[in-house]
């Protein structure tokens, strides 16, 4: 199965695979990242970058988790998440309701700076659902 592209947008499309239910519900279509498919475990180490990176433009991508569609975002490093989840929903409006962010595997606040985070050029960030319940 091929997700959608918006005419005129050249997106990476995600290969899918089945995910299968332990209660014997049917198989769902879930993307991935082929990078990752063979990765059983990984570890971070803390570099410090000698540039600072205060008011420059960089691209940012936004891996929305539902579809598997990356949307660039130009932004500054004094820009905010805030602002980062308003460009993205300029650029994607089909998406409604509240978004969330994770970046470096950890969600992300609205207020937050993109140089207080330590973002990069390139970087990517992921959208993803909370349920409300208990």
């Amino acid at each position: 199965q091929i997700w959608g592209i918006p005419q005129g947008h050249k997106a990476k499309v995600l290969p899918v695979r089945l995910q299968h239910s332990l209660r014997g519900d049917p198989p769902i279509p879930v993307p991935y990242d082929p990078t990752f498919l063979n990765t059983t475990h990984t570890s971070l180490r803390v570099v410090k970058d000698p540039e600072p990176t205060r008011g420059i433009h960089f691209t940012v991508t936004v891996l929305n988790g539902s579809d598997g569609k990356r949307v660039p975002l130009v932004l500054k490093s004094t820009d905010t998440i805030g602002k980062l989840l308003r460009s993205f929903q300029r650029k994607r409006p089909d998406l409604t309701g509240s978004l969330n962010l994770a970046y470096n595997g950890k969600p992300v606040q609205g207020h937050q700076s993109l140089g207080e985070l330590g973002v990069k050029n390139g970087a990517t960030f992921i959208t993803f659902q909370r349920c409300i319940g208990g």
